[in-house]
């Protein structure tokens, strides 16, 4: 296959578009404007990790008072977008970028660290014709803070990682073309940089305040055989700066009766905890339910609440359960596959048999489900595996069925859904030129390169057919000739044998080759003249050169910027060289040889 070389320059989508994103907090005092800037590395579709980097100001208070919200305040963000994620937009027809950035911002008090989630909207943002950087705004709202008196002193807003969620747009409106026109990307700041937008000095009455804390919500015994009992702690803790006082613990409810509470608890210091054991004594048959109370010298929270369920079983039962309820596989691209699991437990006091794991329903042939679920033991589980691989597109539903010991629930149904898609069909034709050398590990010698490849990169999977076209290039190794060692020189040709093809995902390249090696001329000099001793137009490789070329680790190849690729190859035997085909064998094939090119987009 022969492609077409395109007439435009190569570039490949950078890093499209980034925002910061912030908290402000602030008490009653006069705002001032502070400002940050921060560098953010952000994996971006086909090209792999982008720097960035954000300019963020806002008006923030120095000081808050205790009990008192602190206002809302706007944020503004300016981000910079680099020249290659200019082109590589404007290569793809965008004429506009937009959208959401979500900052990750903590503040971080004496006691506490509060998280708090601001989004930023990025507006309509017109991407220039020409060339440079150029910035994208951002704006957003902080939420209200209310700092509590263990925050008094220094808080400090800091400004973490952030989502970008972007869409580019054509000029008449639409979507640009995937993977490019909406992604999301997860920026993580880079190193060795203060993130300290703003310190606030916390003020007010230090006031020593018990708090107390349950670790429980509630509990549940679940099924106990009558007759049996079964326990659960309750742990309570004080984490408040002054001695919490435990006035009671009772049980209430129209079941209190089958359960009973033990503990030690009366006075909680600062950060201390103490134990209320909850014990089950079930009779008769039936759900069981109560409340245990505890009463404290809490003022916020004098009284706290756990409701106790169980139930009542005469002989031991299983109960399953299954984790989800329902499945969504989502969205499947035709050709590709995608799995998920259901967990099959037995909450009850006898082993849970599995009679029967099906998939049924209109669709159930497309999916696949295999198990390790026989019995399941109290307290334990298994596991039921889900596949689907997308044969056309369209909306899928099956029911996976299981049949169980379960008395209340002898067949349990799972319902499970999934989309499959078409893969999209945009392409970029991209031209690069390569330079670069080849080592000859037999005849330690170097050879240089230069050409160009014509690439057709399919953008949703990232992978590519090329036609790569080497020039004619010269060598220059020994050669040992009679009882003579010179200095020989041979011309050599790269037909290609068949279409490159590779992929380039997340800014890494691969690249699989194949060429004949041709050697038309090989001459020695003699008394200053050159002395044909091999070659001709039929001297050439027995069989094809096969050549896998990879971009460094790390180096976040980009079709707009280019960059190095490397591989290693064997290069096999010459054929109809003429009389010294067995001397030149000796000298330009073998393995070990090894090749370094530099890539660049070409206009």
């Amino acid at each position: 296959m022969k492609l077409r070389k395109p007439n435009t320059g190569v570039r490949a989508l950078g890093a499209a578009i980034a925002a910061a994103a912030l908290m402000s907090g602030a008490g009653q005092a006069v705002a001032e404007p502070v400002s940050i800037e921060l560098a953010f590395t952000c994996p971006f579709p086909l090209i792999g990790d982008q720097p960035i980097r954000a300019q963020i100001s806002a008006d923030i208070p120095s000081q808050a008072t205790v009990g008192e919200p602190t206002p809302e305040f706007t944020i503004d963000a300016l981000t910079v977008v680099n020249e290659d994620s200019r082109t590589g937009l404007k290569l793809v027809g965008s004429e506009t970028i937009e959208g959401t950035a979500t900052n990750q911002t903590t503040v971080v008090t004496p006691s506490r660290n509060i998280d708090l989630t601001v989004p930023l909207t990025i507006p309509p943002s017109p991407i220039p014709d020409e060339t440079g950087e150029f910035t994208v705004p951002a704006s957003g709202t902080s939420p209200a803070i209310t700092f509590n008196g263990d925050d008094i002193g220094e808080a400090k807003i800091t400004v973490g990682n952030l989502t970008l969620d972007m869409i580019a747009r054509t000029a008449n409106g639409d979507i640009a073309p995937a993977p490019i026109g909406e992604f999301t990307s997860a920026c993580t700041q880079n190193a060795g940089q203060s993130n300290v937008l703003q310190t606030i000095q916390v003020v007010g009455e230090v006031v020593e305040t018990p708090r107390i804390a349950v670790n429980r919500e509630t509990v549940d015994f679940g099924n106990v055989q009558a007759g049996l009992t079964a326990e659960e702690t309750v742990t309570l803790s004080n984490t408040g700066n002054a001695a919490l006082g435990i006035n009671s613990i009772s049980l209430t409810g129209p079941n209190a009766s089958a359960f009973m509470q033990t503990s030690s608890c009366t006075t909680i210091e600062p950060t201390a905890s103490c134990d209320v054991t909850v014990t089950y004594i079930p009779s008769g048959e039936g759900d069981q339910s109560a409340t245990l109370t505890i009463d404290s010298t809490d003022a916020d929270t004098p009284t706290v609440d756990v409701p106790l369920t169980g139930r009542s079983v005469l002989a031991p039962v299983p109960e399953i359960a299954v984790t989800p309820e329902a499945v969504d596989l989502g969205r499947v691209q035709v050709g590709q596959s995608t799995s998920a699991q259901v967990t099959v437990s037995n909450g009850g006091n006898e082993t849970l048999l599995i009679n029967s794991v099906t998939l049924q329903g209109a669709d159930a042939s497309q999916f696949l489900q295999t198990n390790n679920c026989t019995t399941v033991a109290p307290d334990q589980s298994c596991t039921v595996e889900l596949s689907f691989t997308a044969a056309s597109a369209g909306a899928r539903s099956a029911q996976l069925i299981i049949g169980s010991s379960d008395p209340e629930s002898p067949e349990l149904t799972v319902p499970v859904s999934v989309e499959g898609f078409d893969a999209p069909t945009d392409t970029l034709e991209l031209l690069l030129g390569l330079k670069g050398s080849t080592y000859i590990n037999a005849s330690d010698s170097t050879l240089p390169l230069n050409g160009t490849i014509a690439t057709l990169l399919e953008l949703a999977s990232g992978t590519f057919e090329a036609d790569l076209a080497i020039e004619p290039t010269t060598g220059y190794f020994s050669i040992k000739l009679l009882f003579s060692q010179l200095k020989a020189a041979a011309n050599v040709e790269f037909e290609q044998s068949a279409v490159t093809t590779g992929t380039l995902v997340n800014g890494t390249l691969t690249a699989n080759s194949h060429l004949y090696v041709k050697v038309p001329k090989v001459a020695v000099k003699l008394f200053g003249l050159p002395i044909p001793v091999g070659g001709g137009d039929q001297c050439q490789t027995i069989e094809p050169v096969d050549i896998t070329l990879t971009s460094e680790e790390g180096s976040n190849f980009s079709p707009a910027t280019g960059g190095a690729v490397s591989g290693t190859y064997q290069l096999p035997p010459l054929q109809n060289c003429g009389l010294l085909t067995d001397v030149l064998n000796q000298f330009l094939t073998g393995p070990g040889n090894t090749i370094d090119l530099m890539l660049t987009p070409e206009q």
